[in-house]
Parts: structure tokens; sequence; C-alpha cells
């Protein structure tokens, strides 16, 4: 059966030093007073919540119909944002807009990563785990000044050559340890002619602070974005307080994980499915502003989705191109130096217990409304979705599903 789903798998933040990088592209910001440090921190998290939710609308909105590319915009933007370290100043004003910060928001957005990177290095490991790591061929050396850097964002590296199968099968094998086997591998065949190769790779693994009854699951009805009709393993949790969101149509809700930190936003149409595109009057929902308490059911279909997509040609045209028009873009990595490829590969699985998400990401360089009555929300028909962070507002997962989900066992 043909699906049409997007998934953008989000979860890593930046390190201290890595934002410092990026703030080079724009002015820096003014030191605030300790008294402003709260609302400076909010307003911070707010432009970033803000930027992941613009990026990941604007790659769902350039998957291809029927089809299920997974994406991971926060491993990209981590991959960037070392690679910004060798960039020239037109190449990193291009990563900034291609993460998704508007010229308002960047210096904002830009400092709320250097806080969520500290944020993400203390989650528990067993629940949310992200790591980085480039590797270089052995000739052109390594930049000396630019190996350095690395140092001090805290990034693996290491020398080895890439245009055989043993350097690949390292990089691998470093994948599926990372994202502990969801994603097995990212390259899976030698690169020739690449300089260089930079990675992150994720994990996520949560249980629902409510579990949904496995006995209260069963078939139910779901009409497909072509508005077939189709079968579902459907979820329910009864009435209760939650976190709902409603308008035009439109009704979210915000599920969150054990402790809180974590939660699965989806948002559904309350009349005829939906078309991804159609959803772009929820395009700021998945970024979690204007959800409020209120009392309501969910219905909601297990889901279990995988993907693999390359995401050079939609990064171009979100700001990416322009900064690499410039012939010294990646000057630190020799001349000529150019990206001539991003592949990433993403899963979620989201049942009664709880979700999985995953992604790995390869950069290569080579050459060249509150209502009076309670809501029933019953997620029959195309949906979005998004599991975010939060405490630092980053987006971990997010997609749309236009198709009948099916979910991993009976």
């Amino acid at each position: 059966m043909r699906r049409s789903i997007a998934i953008i798998a989000l979860a890593s933040a930046l390190s201290t030093a890595t934002g410092a990088v990026l703030a080079q592209s724009v002015d820096a910001p003014p030191a605030a007073s300790a008294s402003d440090s709260a609302a400076t921190a909010k307003e911070g998290k707010r432009a970033l919540s803000a930027a992941q939710a613009r990026l990941a609308w604007r790659l769902i909105q350039d998957a291809a119909p029927g089809a299920d590319p997974t994406i991971s915009p926060a491993g990209l933007a981590s991959v960037f944002a070392v690679l910004s370290g060798g960039a020239d100043a037109k190449m990193k004003s291009g990563i900034v807009k291609a993460m998704g910060f508007d010229a308002a928001d960047a210096k904002l957005g830009l400092s709320a990563l250097n806080a969520a990177r500290d944020s993400v290095a203390d989650a528990d490991p067993d629940v949310f785990v992200s790591k980085d790591l480039i590797v270089f061929a052995p000739s052109p050396p390594p930049n000396p000044i630019f190996l350095a850097g690395l140092g001090a964002l805290h990034v693996a590296y290491s020398v080895d050559d890439l245009s055989k199968i043993e350097a690949v099968k390292k990089i691998d094998a470093w994948v599926n340890e990372t994202t502990k086997g969801a994603i097995p591998e990212i390259l899976g065949q030698p690169l020739e002619k690449a300089e260089l190769v930079a990675l992150n790779a994720l994990h996520f693994k949560a249980k629902w602070k409510t579990p949904f009854d496995p006995n209260a699951t069963a078939e139910a009805p779901f009409t497909n974005a072509d508005k077939k009709p189709d079968k579902v393993m459907m979820m329910r949790l009864p009435e209760a307080q939650r976190s709902f969101r409603q308008a035009k149509g439109l009704i979210g809700v915000d599920l969150p994980f054990s402790g809180d930190r974590f939660s699965l936003i989806v948002v559904t149409s309350t009349d005829a499915p939906k078309t991804a595109k159609d959803f772009s009057e929820a395009a700021n929902w998945l970024s979690g502003e204007g959800f409020e308490p209120h009392k309501g059911d969910i219905a909601l279909p297990r889901f279990s989705l995988q993907g693999r997509a390359s995401l050079l040609p939609s990064l171009t045209k979100s700001g990416l191109g322009e900064g690499m028009k410039s012939p010294t873009a990646l000057a630190a990595f020799g001349a000529g130096s150019v990206i001539t490829q991003i592949e990433q590969r993403a899963m979620i699985d989201v049942n009664e217990e709880g979700a999985e998400a995953a992604a790995a990401t390869a950069v290569i360089v080579g050459r060249s409304l509150e209502l009076d009555e309670p809501l029933h929300m019953v997620v029959d028909k195309p949906f979005l979705f998004a599991l975010r962070d939060r405490q630092s507002g980053l987006i971990l997962a997010a997609g749309y599903v236009g198709h009948a989900p099916k979910g991993k066992g009976a």
C-alpha cells in the first residue's frame, strides 16, 4: 500500500562553541542582566521552537506525494554547525537560513541552541542520546586549525580512506551503535572522491506519562488523503484533562511522555481528510505554542514509519544554495570543496507503551481555543505529528501521515 508520509526526525542540540561559530554570521546579542536572563532564555526558546517548526514544515511540503522520506533537521543542523567552522561568511549565513531562523530571531535562536546543547547533554541517556562524528580522507590532510576547533566543539573525528569499504563499515557501525540498532547503516558503500563525511546520529525511547490500554486497542476505519477508506489499529485514552488546541477545522493534542520533558504533538482535521500541504494553518502548532488544558478523549493509531531521503536538492532552495555559490564556501577543507551529497535515514514507532525514534545524517564534502464541551479527538484521517523536547524547544521528530499507518506488533 502506498503511503504519503513525510517525517522529520529532529533531535540534536548544538554545543556552546558551535553556536558561537554560527553566530559569526549575525551580530552578537547584547549581554543580558541577571534580572533579564530568564526572559531572554524564554524568548530564545520561543525563537528556537519557531525555527524548528518552520524547518519541519518546509521539509514536509517538499516531500513527494506517496513517498515516505525521512529527514532529520536537528541532526542536519548539528552537522552543518560543525562544518560552518570551515565555511566563509556567505556559507554561514546560508546555514542559518537553512536551519529555519528568520532575521528577527536569529540572534536569540542561536543563543538558545547553545543552551539546548547543555540541556540535551543532561538528558537521561536511556531516553535520548545524540552524537557527532567527522571522518576525513587522508588526502588532503585536515586543516590543523579546524581540527583544534573540533576539539573545542567536543566532536569526535578520525582520518580514514573513505574509498575503502572498511572505512564505511566503521562509520555504519558507529551509527548502528549510537541509534541502538534502529538505524543499521547510513552509507553502505565506499565514497569516491570524498574529502570528508560529517555525521550525526540520535536515538530516543520513552514511555507515555499516561499509557494507552492495549486492551482498548481495536481495528478502526481510517480515511486516507485520497479519501479512500482503510483500517488501522486504533489506540484509545479515556476522557481526562489534557493539552489541546482547536481552530479552523483542525484539532491537536500534546501528549507527554514520562517525566514531562518530551511530548508528541498530533494534529488532524475535524472534517475532510487533508493532504500534507493542506495543513499550512497548523504549521506553527508543531512548536507547541497555543495548546491549553481541556477535558477530552483520544483515539490515535499505532504507527511505525521509516525511510531514507537525499536532502541536498531541497536544502539548496532554503538558503543553503546561496551559500554554496561562494567559491570559498568551505575553503578550510581545501580549494573547491563543496557539499556533494546529504543522506538521512529516520524511523519512529508509536504504540500503547510509548515511542522510539532514531535518525542518522551524513553530509559528504568533495570537490566540486478553549471550548465548553469535552473534546473528542479521533485520528481517523491524515494527521501531523511532532515529538518534541519541551525543555529546550527542539523538535525530535515531526511529520505528516496521509494514508493508514501500520504499527508494529499484533
